[in-house]
């Protein structure tokens, strides 16, 4: 059991606990994604630096259908959720973007939902099954116990990837913590698997970066379905094929600051990128 309680900031925990309350009443699955899920398996369990903060809290839930939802979000704003103009981004209190995600059968190709609103916008929910059963059990409070579903690190590169590529444009963040997942992957908790499960990835070209890029790709192609795999795939090759003109590589760049224009930076991300699908390759 991953234990968070003496480390977790009250407004996220208060938040997590509420809607764990709301959610066990209505018998509904949930599990937390995104940057807060990025920030306690990183920064809380194993204690690496974030580099982005976040005042958001992202989670999925498991639903049948827009019904299920509705009654989920009407239950939200009975205890002091507000919601936005946006369908699935309420507040609370303190903390101003709380998305909620569904995926499962009310998506009937497992691949997309529709957002019930005037603009009707698609959404790729592909992988998100497959992270929701490989999701970190995390206590986040100790008197009384209450343990939350976490994504974990691969299912969180998974989700981060196809996200990136959904939304794009907008979706610049995604990459920085692609990258971010990337350089830390060994570092959280990966070292020890990486030497009794993987050793030929140890010798004299060892990297932690690059290293830790097969690692990932690995343990993704374990987690991912092939309708999944086939995606991540397809989006890697197509950035690894535009080289310099890649769009991934550029909103890698984005925090780079004085580096951003290095041409040797270029080459190390189009390294990472092309590991990462020697690791899909295994």
């Amino acid at each position: 059991m991953l234990d968070i309680s003496t480390k977790i900031d009250p407004f996220t925990s208060e938040v997590l606990t509420l809607v764990a309350k709301i959610t066990n009443t209505l018998n509904i699955d949930f599990f937390v994604i995104g940057a807060t899920a990025r920030d306690i398996i990183f920064n809380l369990i194993y204690g690496i630096k974030i580099q982005r903060g976040t005042y958001d809290i992202d989670f999925s839930v498991r639903v049948k259908n827009w019904e299920d939802f509705t009654r989920l979000t009407d239950a939200l704003k009975e205890n002091n959720f507000l919601p936005s103009k946006i369908v699935h981004r309420f507040t609370y209190k303190s903390i101003p973007g709380i998305d909620i995600i569904p995926f499962g059968e009310i998506s009937l190709d497992s691949a997309t939902i529709t957002w019930p609103d005037k603009e009707a916008k698609e959404m790729t929910v592909i992988g998100f099954e497959e992270c929701f059963q490989d999701a970190e059990l995390v206590r986040i409070q100790s008197n009384p116990p209450l343990n939350i579903k976490i994504a974990s690190t691969r299912g969180l590169a998974l989700m981060k990837l196809i996200s990136w590529k959904d939304g794009f444009p907008s979706r610049s963040r995604d990459a920085l913590d692609i990258l971010y997942i990337i350089k830390n992957y060994i570092e959280a908790g990966n070292m020890n698997r990486l030497q009794s499960e993987h050793s030929d990835l140890v010798n004299d070209q060892f990297d932690f970066e690059l290293t830790g890029a097969i690692l990932l790709g690995r343990d993704i192609t374990d987690l991912a379905n092939q309708q999944t795999l086939e995606t991540l795939k397809r989006i890697l090759n197509e950035e690894i094929k535009s080289g310099d003109n890649s769009k991934l590589i550029s909103d890698m760049m984005i925090g780079a600051g004085s580096l951003a224009k290095s041409d040797d930076l270029k080459k190390h991300l189009l390294k990472l990128l092309n590991n990462l699908l020697v690791g899909f390759k295994k």
